[in-house]
């Protein structure tokens, strides 16, 4: 990290990056130059040193098996990387990525899997699996006037159980979310947040990244301000794909058993 550069630190890429996470690296690159920031991208793997600074974290998504053979590197780096979520640094955590940055992912078979201990929650396997395009009203904090309704996808048989006074990431407008009763979706905690919306999340929901670049940037005691006539093609994608979602939310991807 330097004083005019974001580092955007990528938490094992290769093990957990399985739908598209790249993307949401990529998301936050383009929409933090389109601000005129520079960034710096660090791509961490099982046994490195881990930075000791980081302006934004991101974990994608991985399987099971994944997960499990990275057990004795989590235990080594959770206890900073929980620091950064405590110190304000955002910590972006998606699918198989969000269930390993709760404290226990807990399977079906086998030993429960420890976590980063990022959000206070468990992750318990064997829920009814979810396929379904996915639309969310966020409870993360965006810039103003900002649209709160974010779209995605959901493919995961996982119940999240929320610690009492953990904020959702969301509410569930259409789809499965958490799957632990009330209508909602994943954790925040301070500007981290984790959710298995997948899409990937961030190129398809650019408020949702100006929020995360928000407050990375606020936290070095910058000012965010994307310039639109930069990213207006990009959010004219996004707007379009977002479109496409709301119209056939409800036609396909239903419950599978």
């Amino acid at each position: 990290m330097t004083a005019d550069r974001l580092t955007i630190l990528h938490v094992y890429p290769r093990q957990m990056g399985v739908s598209g996470d790249r993307g949401n690296v990529a998301a936050l690159v383009r929409r933090a130059a389109a601000a005129g920031l520079d960034t710096e991208v660090l791509e961490y793997a099982p046994g490195d040193d881990l930075p000791a600074a980081a302006d934004v974290v991101v974990i994608g998504n991985g399987p099971l098996s994944a997960m499990r053979s990275l057990g004795a590197d989590v235990a080594r780096v959770g206890a900073p990387l929980r620091s950064f979520a405590t110190d304000g640094v955002p910590v972006v955590a998606v699918g198989g990525g969000f269930d390993l940055a709760t404290n226990q992912v807990v399977p079906t078979e086998g030993a429960p899997v420890d976590g980063f201990g990022v959000f206070d929650a468990r992750a318990v396997r064997g829920a009814e699996r979810r396929v379904n395009y996915f639309v969310l009203e966020t409870r993360y904090p965006l810039l103003p006037g900002a649209s709160k309704r974010l779209a995605g996808f959901e493919d995961h048989a996982t119940t999240i159980e929320l610690a009492d006074g953990v904020t959702p990431f969301a509410d569930v407008v259409s789809g499965g979310g958490n799957q632990a009763g009330a209508p909602v979706e994943g954790a925040i905690v301070g500007t981290s947040f984790g959710t298995h919306t997948q899409g990937p999340i961030l190129p398809l929901n650019p408020q949702l990244t100006d929020g995360v670049l928000a407050a990375a940037a606020a936290r070095l005691g910058r000012e965010y301000a994307p310039d639109p006539e930069q990213t207006a093609t990009i959010d004219r994608y996004a707007s379009e794909a977002r479109a496409t979602v709301d119209r056939y939310v409800d036609k396909a991807f239903k419950r599978i058993a």
